[in-house]
């Protein structure tokens, strides 16, 4: 974790959005916001996030839905909703949420339990290291296993990518290597149907896993798959 842990807001009222996002800065986070779940999914492939708050009330996929995915895959949720009855409260807690606030919310309280569930995800992260499950690249049958073991069938040219990042895991590959991996001439158009194939492969394998592909672009440079 990094030493400004990353929170990401999902809530469609912007006022709101736009105050808990300025107050966890004010508190020592990094803070992003969205509007819904869908938009919430295209922004992760941009930035990792350390904890989600949630409303349950978003147009789409609904808070719960959400919240359900990501606590499946280990993320820390926390809930900030204006439904302050019992069922409610059960349901949230039961698809997931580690914390239930209610609207208005104490900003103060907020981040407090923000704070506690952070902690106990780093003590947690110590204690799991020595087992940690790495993403791995199965060549033979064209595939990718995440660390929760969900298999993201690769395409051709996916494959080829995967396989030259996966070389020098943690170390950024040049784009004329990766134009030369996947056949390419070295043109620009060449990288950027790279890009495309790169974004296809990232949503494919977050619908999938649940689980934010790895790969990280360094502009200018080329792409690093972040062990």
């Amino acid at each position: 974790m990094s030493a400004e842990p990353i929170i990401a807001v999902v809530e469609d009222d912007e006022d709101i959005r736009s105050n808990v996002c300025r107050f966890l800065v004010r508190s020592g986070f990094q803070s992003w916001g969205a509007e819904s779940a869908e938009d919430f999914y295209v922004r992760l492939l941009q930035s990792r996030v350390d904890l989600v708050i949630i409303d349950i009330g978003l147009p789409g996929e609904d808070g719960l839905s959400l919240l359900t995915r990501l606590a499946s895959q280990g993320v820390p949720t926390v809930l900030m909703t204006a439904r302050a009855d019992l069922d409610s409260r059960i349901r949230g807690l039961d698809a997931g949420a580690l914390q239930y606030f209610v609207k208005p919310v104490d900003m103060q309280e907020l981040v407090a339990g923000i704070r506690s569930q952070l902690r106990s995800k780093r003590l947690q992260g110590e204690i799991d290291a020595s087992v940690a499950v790495p993403w791995q690249l199965d060549a033979a049958n064209a595939a990718l296993r995440a660390p929760n073991q969900m298999l993201v069938p690769l395409t051709t040219r996916e494959l080829e990518l995967l396989t030259c990042l996966f070389k020098t895991k943690g170390v950024v590959v040049s784009k004329q290597i990766l134009m030369q991996a996947v056949g390419g001439r070295g043109l620009e158009d060449d990288f950027h149907r790279i890009e495309s194939a790169l974004n296809r492969l990232r949503r494919k394998t977050l619908e999938i896993t649940g689980t934010p592909l790895p790969v990280r672009a360094v502009f200018g440079k080329g792409l690093v798959f972040v062990t």
